[in-house]
């Protein structure tokens, strides 16, 4: 067990009391008659406190007189946005070595190093599936239930689950994590959930991360009919234009029961979203009646999306474009942008064997498909991105 609590400075409460739990087992191996209280008063003890209570009032009060000291996030963007590049470098010893300057960093907000939106360091680490860097930030005192307010509502917990982190998600609960409806919801707790949703409709009150539905964010049956039983909407469209049952499709074969219940209970499960989680013979039926239908652009990204490497190959030969745009007018890539982002190497050699234009640039970031294998290669650190960019680059510019 570690010696220290998350920050020596702003010690998490939730972590001391697990510490002290832990103490306890040790301490009755030894004396089977020890109670918690002689536990807490030897971990009050290695803090320099006469007792439990004197240290719970310590830390009370540093919380109370300093929020903004856990919350600062007045640093100006020409030192936030280095800040955060240099944690999506992946160079713990440069991180740490500027924490050992400026500890507060671990709690600032700026400018995302890749994408929108203002994160904290940890939410980056966690993006880049980064453990160690994961790791010294939370002993650095990184809060894990994170700042989410300027990052559309997404905690450190939920980005884990979202990145199917589970190390980093029992780390950031180890932590004392809050665990609200959203980060429930996304763990697939149903225990927690219906403690979080016992006081009916009023429980879903209050803004939704992505501005969407709740339903997004569910991962099993049960909470899907319980949001819906409490007025969840089924078809409310996030702030990127996704419907719950278009999110819940992008979990591909895993979302796959999930999409068959929203259907079930009235939600749209259009030929785009059945791709998504693989339902070829769904399309190969649908196309001999509709083949425009099925050919269309967004199926397309669809099956690109879900990694299905013979379902895009069956679409390319069926009439579906190669040179498919997705997304809005902000951004405009091609479906070559996001296989090669994700690393999809056969996806990525279909396309170019029939006709990909592979010097097409999206409108945002204003870069080629090789360009985002590139910076996939850093950002999510998958190897599959390095062999797509080997791929592509005799055929660039």
């Amino acid at each position: 067990m570690s010696s220290a609590p998350p920050s020596r400075s702003l010690p998490n409460l939730e972590w001391l009391r697990k510490a002290a739990k832990s103490r306890l087992r040790v301490l009755r191996e030894q004396r089977p008659e020890a109670r918690l209280a002689d536990a807490q008063l030897l971990l009050a003890r290695e803090y320099g406190f006469p007792s439990w209570r004197a240290l719970k009032a310590a830390v009370d009060a540093a919380l109370a007189e300093q929020p903004a000291r856990r919350y600062r996030v007045d640093a100006a963007d020409e030192v936030s946005a280095p800040w955060l590049k240099l944690v999506a470098s992946g160079d713990v010893g440069l991180v740490s070595a500027a924490l050992d300057r400026v500890p507060h960093l671990v709690h600032v907000t700026g400018p995302h190093p890749y994408w929108g939106g203002r994160p904290q360091a940890l939410h980056v680490a966690i993006e880049r599936k980064d453990r160690e860097m994961f790791e010294m930030l939370l002993a650095r005192g990184a809060d894990p239930s994170g700042r989410t307010d300027e990052y559309d509502g997404w905690s450190p917990l939920m980005l884990a689950a979202n990145r199917e982190q589970p190390e980093m998600m029992r780390a950031l609960v180890k932590y004392g994590a809050h665990v609200g409806l959203y980060e429930a919801l996304m763990m697939g707790d149903d225990r927690q959930l219906r403690r979080l949703l016992a006081a009916g409709a009023p429980a879903l009150a209050g803004s939704v991360p992505n501005n969407g539905s709740p339903l997004m964010f569910a991962r099993t049956p049960f909470a899907i009919r319980r949001l819906v039983e409490l007025g969840a909407p089924l078809d409310r469209a996030d702030r990127w234009g996704a419907t719950p049952i278009q999110a819940l499709s992008a979990l591909g074969k895993s979302g796959a029961a999930l999409v068959t219940l929203m259907a079930s209970l009235g939600a749209e499960a259009s030929p785009a979203v059945r791709a998504r989680i693989g339902d070829l013979d769904y399309l190969r039926r649908l196309a001999t009646t509709d083949v425009d239908a099925v050919i269309s652009d967004a199926v397309l990204a669809a099956a690109v999306e879900n990694g299905n490497a013979d379902m895009v190959r069956w679409l390319l030969d069926s009439g579906a474009n190669a040179n498919a745009r997705v997304g809005g007018d902000a951004d405009r890539r091609s479906v070559l942008h996001n296989a090669a982002w994700n690393g999809a190497v056969e996806i990525v050699r279909a396309l170019v064997e029939r006709g990909a234009d592979v010097t097409v640039r999206d409108a945002e970031h204003h870069s080629t498909p090789l360009d985002w294998a590139r910076t996939a290669i850093e950002v999510t650190r998958n190897a599959a991105c390095a062999e797509v960019a080997r791929l592509l680059e005799p055929q660039a510019p």
